[in-house]
């Protein structure tokens, strides 16, 4: 098996350098391939196997004048404080949203102020923080807003805060609670512990609180994610809920449910959040079309990392 680790290791040791050569001192193929004494469609593998290692990290530096547009009429017509519209991806429509998201983010790491960043849950998250660069920043901490426990107490997948800190080497506080408490009685009892009141304070000193921002239906992450069950989704769905951030459900006009549900949440309401530092929602895709609106209208958001689809049928 170190054998087989070793010959890995010099395979990428090569693919690196390819890359290098090809992408940073402009070399040709051909010329990579006379230096290396391998043949030219060799030389095209090991640039491959460095994209696919993610030796290599790909920043766009020259706007798209369109994208510019609408992400200045979004400003405009929703009063944001930031704002990013990409390109749809034909492929992957989560990776440009998530690669925006990780620039602005580590642009924000590098400004004086509070060194503190609070985390939804999210796939389209999840992308941001594979995007971000792997550079020691023991001064930053990464929040939780929202518990991090299913019902069977197995940690969620798209935890953020969590997987960012540790890429980081970021001081982490994780919100160690299941997402949806059973009660109303449990969750109390969940706020009233000390870590929930530290956490929340710290929150509230946040740089930027970054969240995904979801549909309420059937088939939606929170009810796939088995966080919500069938009878409790239909009772969302009939207090009229369209979208959640954080796990809390809201109307078409954005503003955050009163039920049982709610009651048993003991994360972080969003908008109270919205309040008091910047919520940055990090979405896109026809789905997310209306409970972005709706999070617009009432305010839950003053920022938004969306590609341009997105974005036009938002200013509809």
């Amino acid at each position: 098996m170190s054998d087989l680790a070793d010959l890995q290791n010099r395979k990428l040791d090569l693919a690196t350098r390819a890359a290098w050569l090809y992408y940073i001192d402009g070399a040709t193929q051909d010329e990579i391939a006379a230096q290396f004494d391998i043949s030219r469609q060799s030389v095209q593998r090991l640039v491959a196997l460095a994209v696919s290692e993610r030796v290599i990290e790909f920043r766009i530096q020259s706007p798209i004048a369109e994208c510019t547009a609408l992400a200045k009429q979004l400003r405009d017509s929703y009063g944001l404080t930031i704002c990013e519209v990409v390109p749809n991806g034909l492929h992957d429509p989560l990776a440009a949203v998530g690669l925006a998201a990780a620039q602005i983010l580590e642009t924000q790491f590098g400004q004086r102020g509070s060194g503190v960043f609070g985390f939804s849950t999210g796939r389209t998250l999840l992308r941001m923080v594979r995007e971000i660069s792997a550079k020691p920043r023991p001064d930053l901490k990464m929040v939780s807003i929202v518990g991090n426990a299913a019902r069977d107490g197995c940690v969620s997948p798209f935890e953020i805060a969590m997987r960012l800190a540790d890429k980081l080497d970021a001081k982490c506080y994780p919100l160690q609670m299941p997402v949806l408490a059973d009660t109303v009685e449990h969750c109390q009892a969940l706020r009233s512990q000390p870590v929930h009141t530290l956490l929340q304070d710290l929150v509230e000193t946040a740089r930027a609180v970054y969240v995904g921002v979801s549909d309420v239906s059937y088939g939606s992450p929170i009810h796939q994610d088995g966080f919500v069950l069938e009878q409790e989704m239909h009772y969302l769905i009939e207090n009229g809920a369209i979208g959640e951030i954080a796990a809390w459900p809201f109307d078409r006009n954005g503003r955050i449910l009163q039920n049982d549900y709610t009651e048993r949440l003991p994360g972080f309401r969003p908008d109270r959040l919205a309040r008091l530092v910047p919520v940055v929602g990090v979405a896109a895709g026809q789905r997310k079309i209306a409970p972005i609106r709706a999070a617009l209208k009432g305010d839950l958001l003053s920022g938004l990392i969306t590609d341009e689809q997105t974005a036009i049928a938002l200013l509809e």
